[in-house]
């Protein structure tokens, strides 16, 4: 932190003794780097995956990136499996964090990550550069399954649909969302205009013990300042017809939930809580995802009824 002086000037700045000199204190940020390490399992263990991402508080785009990508990043189970994460494109990252502009990413191999299991104690290790270390641990959510729901199902359209499913040990929210297709052309007809497709709407569960949302008139809660009041009127009774949405359930631990903020998005309040200490600073998430599909119809054939649980 430094000092600087500034003139305060009331009226033409010629007239000297209209000027006050005040004393006012400049912060400087501090250039820290910033670690990001997520372990996401699937139903299918070979759809797993675990990355980094590693930027800095302050810097110009790419400036330093070459220290960035000489760092090491390990992932182990106290059983002896050992993930050692390589530099990838950084459009393998920036799809799961959007917001981030400038880093190095870094991806574990996915013959390796399919090991991984719900429930699993993990480490993690970041050396960086200069020999600078940053640690820190996860225990990924236990497993769980959505009740009465087939992986792809048919809705009537203009229904909705109670989503249950059961808790997972460990989780500290579900984060619920759905991408919805087919909406312009299935709406133009009643006046409604839609500018997304797909349209993703977010959804959030904020208790290991909160484990139901209705499909789909509670998603969308984060995006209810930027959609349009025909639209979100029109999802509280329904899909549809011919409207498809891939539909996911996320139970993320602790870690992910102190430490994601974005928007409206503030799970656990407005300030950020590393995971990841030592020479820099970051978090060490882990999530555990179920999904399916929904179709709006009649007459869809061999496609299960998506039938929920009983309300």
């Amino acid at each position: 932190m430094r000092r600087a002086l500034r003139f305060v000037c009331l009226g033409a700045p010629a007239v000297l003794g209209a000027c006050d000199l005040d004393e006012i204190t400049v912060v400087e940020v501090e250039n820290v780097i910033i670690a990001e390490i997520y372990v996401n399992l699937a139903e299918d263990p070979a759809a797993n995956n675990v990355f980094a991402f590693l930027h800095r508080t302050v810097g110009i785009p790419g400036s330093d990136d070459e220290e960035l990508r000489a760092a090491r990043i390990v992932v182990s189970r106290s059983d002896g499996l050992t993930l050692d994460l390589t530099e990838r494109p950084p459009e393998a990252c920036l799809e799961s964090l959007p917001t981030i502009e400038s880093g190095v990413c870094f991806l574990a191999n996915s013959n390796r990550t399919r090991r991984l299991r719900p429930g699993d104690q993990l480490e993690a290790v970041v050396t960086l550069a200069d020999g600078g270390t940053l640690l820190g641990s996860t225990r990924v959510p236990s497993s769980f399954e959505i009740d009465g729901v087939s992986p792809t199902c048919r809705l009537d359209p203009d229904t909705l649909l109670p989503v249950l499913w059961s808790s997972s040990e460990g989780a500290w929210a579900y984060i619920n969302e759905t991408s919805i297709q087919g909406l312009p052309e299935a709406l133009i007809g009643e006046g409604i205009q839609v500018k997304d497709d797909p349209l993703n709407l977010l959804g959030l569960s904020i208790s290991n013990q909160d484990t139901t949302i209705v499909f789909p008139s509670e998603f969308g809660v984060f995006e209810r300042f930027d959609l349009a009041q025909d639209l979100a009127v029109r999802l509280q009774t329904g899909l549809p017809s011919s409207a498809v949405a891939a539909v996911s359930i996320t139970a993320v631990d602790g870690n992910f939930v102190n430490w994601v903020r974005g928007g409206n998005f503030n799970p656990s309040g407005s300030v950020r809580v590393p995971s990841l200490r030592g020479d820099g600073t970051g978090v060490f998430g882990s999530t555990v995802n179920r999904r399916f599909v929904v179709i709006s119809g009649l007459n869809l054939g061999a496609i299960p009824d998506c039938a929920g649980p009983t309300p």
